[in-house]
């Protein structure tokens, strides 16, 4: 069994990775062993025991115990976790909602969770009814990125385009979308319904006319500025059917997935967004950044973030503000520092470093057998079965059998389609998965960023 003290888990590539190399590179340094894994990697779905053991297990959420559950699987042992939180903003109407998805229960009241700012700090303590202890101001350690150094992190604007075939232009407009797929299946929205309330269906709907109307916008620009370069970045996990339509339309009209947002915010000219968070990136990276709203968002659904900040509602506006040389921010300061820790003294990936050790060092944060024993809720069937595969000589057995095509048993025959649903699973993630090497080639950035520093 692999031993590491700090183990971190992610869900999305272009929204953790760097992140969690920057902090990976920041523990290293300290002495600290440490790795980085993608949740939904088929070596991790088939494990039927633990192959690592880590002190701190970081995790993307910690809502209950299913969430965690579908993040560990078997493969991996932990005495501790932290709870990385990577959606730290959550909607208005469940704020104060107690009861509310992000509010946690079981498995996440025991763990510390990471908090940008003060005002998701409150409502830890006030909706979630979480110990102080466990809850933890760091900041956002992504908008680390957009400040001195580590702004040099980035690729160029030439270097990044030649990456994309992009052709020069007058202007490169990006469009960070806030909107999820526009094919969700129905489980899926039935699922968000349950967590967030039925109305959720109504912000849905919300999405996707709204994205409807901002891609004719953007068609409209690309057709009457052929010179314009306009990058749409679908939100991280849902792809839009109608952007890959519009991308078949429109030569200069690019649908890419690729590199993270804030790549794209410090090469590009124009940056525009919706209800996102994206505005604050910009903010931090001293960018522009407008927000396009076509439509009133459903009510209770607006993050708090954008309530009192200035909206572009029509293609007039829109197109004014492409073409305008000077643009006053649309959030005011006050409001992002409400939400966000500013601190340019301090990177938020040395506080978090610090809070990690402290987790570490403090056996407080151990959690109990009995919180453990309850993450996974296995039948007596399964749990006899995997007691079973646990000893080696008999799981041995068990692999020759599955792979014996003979051997037709129902049993096995259920196996087998387990197995290779895990591995159609990573397929169809294959976007998402790293690897050793592409970690060591962020943190090498990393690390050239502050040696350019020092040597200024």
């Amino acid at each position: 069994m692999r031993e590491l003290d700090f183990l971190f888990v992610y869900e999305h590539k272009v929204r953790e990775l760097e992140n969690l190399c920057l902090i990976k590179y920041e523990l290293d340094k300290r002495g600290y062993r440490t790795e980085i894994r993608y949740i939904e990697a088929a070596e991790n779905e088939l494990a039927v025991k633990p192959f690592i053991h880590t002190k701190v297990l970081l995790v993307m959420a910690c809502y209950d115990n299913t969430a965690l559950a579908w993040q560990i699987k078997n493969y991996v042992k932990f005495d501790k976790i932290i709870d990385m939180q990577w959606e730290n903003i959550v909607y208005p109407k469940d704020e104060k909602r107690e009861g509310a998805f992000k509010n946690y229960k079981e498995i996440g009241k025991a763990v510390p969770h990471v908090s940008w700012g003060e005002q998701n700090a409150k409502r830890l303590l006030e909706a979630a009814h979480l110990d102080k202890k466990m809850v933890k101001l760091t900041g956002h350690v992504g908008m680390d990125f957009l400040r001195e150094p580590l702004c040099r992190y980035y690729l160029g604007r030439e270097e990044l385009f030649l990456k994309y075939d992009i052709p020069k232009a007058d202007k490169v407009i990006f469009f960070a979308s806030p909107y999820y797929g526009d094919m969700l299946p129905q489980e899926y929205i039935e699922e968000m319904c349950m967590r967030f309330g039925d109305n959720w269906t109504d912000y849905y709907r919300f999405m996707c006319d709204s994205q409807k109307i901002i891609l004719s916008w953007l068609e409209k620009i690309c057709i009457e500025y052929p010179n314009i370069q306009v990058i749409f970045r679908p939100h991280p996990g849902h792809p839009s059917i109608m952007a890959e339509k519009l991308a078949n339309r429109c030569e200069n009209f690019r649908l890419i997935s690729g590199e993270s947002v804030k790549q794209w915010i410090v090469v590009c000219d124009k940056v525009y967004t919706g209800n996102s968070s994206v505005v604050v990136e910009a903010f931090f990276a001293k960018k522009m950044c407008q927000l396009l709203f076509p439509l009133p968002v459903t009510e209770g659904f607006e993050l708090k973030l954008i309530s009192d900040s200035r909206k572009l509602t029509s293609y007039e506006e829109f197109c004014a503000s492409i073409m305008a040389r000077e643009e006053e921010f649309p959030t005011p300061q006050r409001s992002i520092e409400e939400i966000y820790l500013v601190d340019w003294d301090t990177p938020s990936y040395i506080k978090f470093a610090d809070m990690a050790e402290e987790v570490l060092k403090d056996d407080a944060y151990r959690l109990t057998k009995e919180q453990l024993n309850g993450i996974h809720n296995y039948s007596g069937l399964v749990k006899i079965m995997k007691a079973i595969c646990r000893i080696d000589a008999l799981y041995q057995i068990y692999l020759s059998m599955l792979d014996n095509k003979s051997l037709k048993w129902s049993f096995l025959e259920n196996q087998r389609q387990l197995r290779q649903k895990a591995y159609n699973n990573e397929s169809a993630h294959k976007h998402e998965l790293t690897s050793d090497q592409e970690i060591q080639e962020i943190i090498r950035r990393i690390k050239n960023a502050e040696i350019h520093e020092s040597n200024l």
